[in-house]
């Protein structure tokens, strides 16, 4: 007896909870069902309703199926006049929805064929019942077809509306990824001194991060804002540990759910977590566990502090100089950059400048570095004629493999200062923009703390060449040591020595790496 009161008690409180939560539903959407009451009701051709039909199937399609939506269609035809067909019509398809409501959702196309179905099969019936006639019947048809026709097409544009929706978010999303990009060029994993000002990457912008308060990494607020943000550019995090190490070290280890490839999952969690704690990240294992399951690891990368010194010279009588440059950080990388356009003046220096422009807006993509210089050569070809073309020099310093890759096309050579000793790193490739098979040269060398990399114009080593007294590789061994400012003030002052004019544009980058 005990037994059968408690369930009794128990289905009157599952009916209880019913209504409480239609009720919570109708206060909240209260607007929405006033809407679909006054469309239910709207009717064509006399004691035709097609409308409510539409409205809850499209209602019952989106969220599932709502005893409250069926009321109100079944209200909203009373309002007018009663019509026992269609109140029965529309019991009928909210039974339907009901009945396959915790399966998956069928094709639009199924369900507007099963409401067309319904009506007409049950219109018809009672058209043969009473008085059947041909125009009743292709009223009826029509009515089916309209209705089927309006499913079918409100839902195309509620899909067209959420695409724009998800497209807007996206770009909300890269905007502001790409702000913070521009905004961080100068972060705690680089940053520079010049007292000039070149053209290209932005230079003496002030990190995003110390404007606004970064959270601990260890806390749990920073874990969920992290699986927040990552959840906003779907992928779902499963997994999230975070451990510490010996020197500073922060290890990460995450299990994703995403439809995303690894790469992007992978570059998804390292702006996240720089978003939030401040803390640049690099992966050093991508596992495939299944398909869409990802267990990505990470650890920080460590602060490295480089700085780019210049000193330069424009060739007498000429109003701009041919050379041009540019440095910045990305990620754990660090960029500088010279271009001489050929001769001197305006036009060189828009065809340097050109080209260290384009090459700033590639290196922000996820072209690789060999991609971005052959797509910028082909570039060149399409711009310039055939007597133009500019020499290359970009170095890139790689802190998170610890090395330095040069890329030399026709650009005059380079030094590094290394543990004491000078050398001497010299490419023999064609400028860009002369050939479509384009070759270039590259070099790679292992960087310390405390190195320095020297990049020149060709305008100081043709200066210094016009002595046959002058060796910059034995000028260089006697400044090594010098600061790198005074280093770079020093080369151009040497190539200028004995001189009585400037003979040409005139460039020298010092870049040196840590303290």
């Amino acid at each position: 007896m005990l037994d059968r009161a408690n369930d009794k008690r128990h289905d009157f409180n599952f009916i209880f909870d019913i209504f409480k939560n239609e009720f919570e539903h109708i206060k909240s959407n209260w607007l929405v069902f006033l809407i679909c009451f006054f469309i239910s009701r709207y009717s064509i051709i006399g004691e035709i309703f097609p409308f409510a039909i539409v409205v809850l199937c499209m209602y019952c399609y989106v969220n599932g199926p709502s005893l409250t939506v069926l009321i109100i269609s079944v209200l909203a035809i009373l309002s007018v006049e009663f019509s026992f067909v269609y109140i029965v019509m529309l019991i009928a398809i909210y039974l339907f929805f009901y009945n396959f409501k915790n399966e998956e959702k069928k094709p639009v196309v199924l369900i507007s064929a099963y409401a067309a179905l319904v009506l007409f099969c049950s219109k018809t019936s009672i058209l043969i019942v009473e008085d059947f006639n041909l125009n009743g019947l292709m009223l009826n048809a029509f009515e089916a077809v309209f209705i089927f026709s309006s499913i079918v097409l409100i839902n195309e544009l509620l899909n067209f509306l959420e695409k724009i929706k998800e497209s807007r978010k996206k770009e909300s999303i890269h905007k502001f990824k790409d702000n913070i990009v521009q905004k961080e060029i100068e972060s705690v994993t680089a940053a520079t001194i010049s007292d000039t000002s070149p053209s290209g990457f932005e230079k003496h912008i002030k990190s995003k991060t110390a404007d606004k308060k970064l959270l601990n990494i260890f806390t749990e607020k920073a874990k969920a804002k992290i699986k927040e943000q990552l959840l906003w550019e779907n992928i779902n995090v499963k997994y999230f540990e975070i451990s510490s190490g010996t020197g500073g070290a922060i290890f990460l280890s995450a299990t994703v759910k995403s439809e995303k490839s690894p790469e992007k999952s992978e570059e998804s969690i390292i702006f996240a977590v720089r978003n939030v704690c401040g803390i640049r990240l690099k992966c050093t294992e991508k596992i495939t566990a299944s398909p869409n399951y990802y267990v990505l690891k990470f650890r920080n990368v460590k602060r490295v502090k480089i700085k780019t010194y210049v000193a330069n010279a424009i060739k007498d009588g000429s109003p701009k100089s041919g050379d041009s440059y540019s440095y910045a950080g990305k990620s754990d990388k660090y960029y500088t950059v010279l271009c001489d356009g050929i001769g001197s003046g305006e036009e060189a220096f828009n065809e340097s400048n050109g080209t260290v422009d384009m090459l700033s807006r590639f290196l922000y993509t996820d072209f690789t570095e060999e991609q971005t210089l052959k797509t910028l050569n082909s570039l060149l070809m399409l711009k310039f004629d055939d007597e133009r073309y500019v020499t290359f020099d970009l170095h890139i310093i790689d802190y998170g493999l610890k090395e330095i890759r040069l890329y030399k096309a026709g650009s005059p050579p380079s030094f590094i200062i290394s543990g004491g000793t000078v050398e001497k790193i010299e490419g023999r490739s064609l400028p860009m923009g002369i050939l479509d098979n384009f070759e270039y040269n590259i070099f790679k060398r292992i960087i310390r703390k405390g190195d320095i990399v020297i990049m020149l114009s060709d305008g100081i080593i043709d200066s210094i060449n016009l002595d046959d007294k002058k060796s910059l590789e034995r000028y260089l061994e006697m400044i090594k040591d010098y600061d790198p400012q005074v280093i770079a003030n020093s080369i151009l002052s040497y190539a200028l020595r004995g001189q009585k004019e400037v003979i040409d544009d005139m460039t020298v980058l010092v870049t040196k790496i840590g303290e």
